[in-house]
């Protein structure tokens, strides 16, 4: 992970984001890494349809597809989650860089 990335999470408790192959053409699909309160990080990638990005709809649990939602206990554990999710731990930013819907 890139040391923007630490600093953002660990520095100003933000979360990063990046884009991921999503399972199908109607689809898109991010990862999202969440600093949490009790000094752990939730990982969840997921899948919205693209009609719903077009439309400028509300994105929430409901609507979207989630496909991997793990929580970590340190920084270091991130990128091993991150991969299993099928992302390059290198790919993570602030969110809006990958368009990112939340």
């Amino acid at each position: 992970m890139q040391i923007q990335a630490v600093n953002r999470l660990l520095m100003s408790k933000s979360e990063v984001a990046a884009r991921r192959t999503s399972s199908s053409a109607e689809s898109e699909s991010w990862i999202w890494v969440i600093p949490l309160r009790s000094g752990e990080f939730r990982v969840r990638a997921f899948e919205v349809l693209r009609d719903l990005l077009a439309d400028d709809n509300d994105i929430y649990d409901g609507n979207m597809s989630i496909v991997h939602d793990e929580i970590v206990s340190s920084i270091d554990d991130v990128d091993e989650s991150v991969i299993r999710a099928g992302v390059d731990p290198e790919e993570l930013d602030v969110p809006w860089k990958c368009e990112f819907p939340l």
